[in-house]
């Protein structure tokens, strides 16, 4: 939008004779928001994607469980955790 406002400034763009040069700022603005949001899309999905292996809270993803969070021993199986996996090394 900086940019845009400078070219106008310049002479480089010509203003609107009634609204002056905000039609084109504000044009230069949408479009820089909508790139901008176009090019993060991807890194979001990734983000999205890393948990579907991981513990999720009740009601979140297509995949919750809302009466388990993995503490039934049918979960436990299905997850591959176990008694074993499951326990902390001792701060002692």
């Amino acid at each position: 939008m900086l940019v845009t406002q400078g070219l106008v400034y310049q002479g480089y763009l010509a203003a609107n004779p009634r609204f002056g040069s905000l039609p084109k700022v504000a044009l230069a603005g949408i479009l820089g928001f909508g790139l901008g949001k176009v090019s993060y899309i991807g890194v979001c999905q990734s983000k999205f994607h890393c948990f579907e292996d991981q513990l999720r809270g009740a009601g979140f993803g297509p995949q919750h469980n809302r009466h388990c969070l993995l503490t039934c021993e049918e979960c436990k199986i299905k997850h591959g955790l176990s008694e074993k996996g499951d326990s902390q090394p001792s701060a002692s």
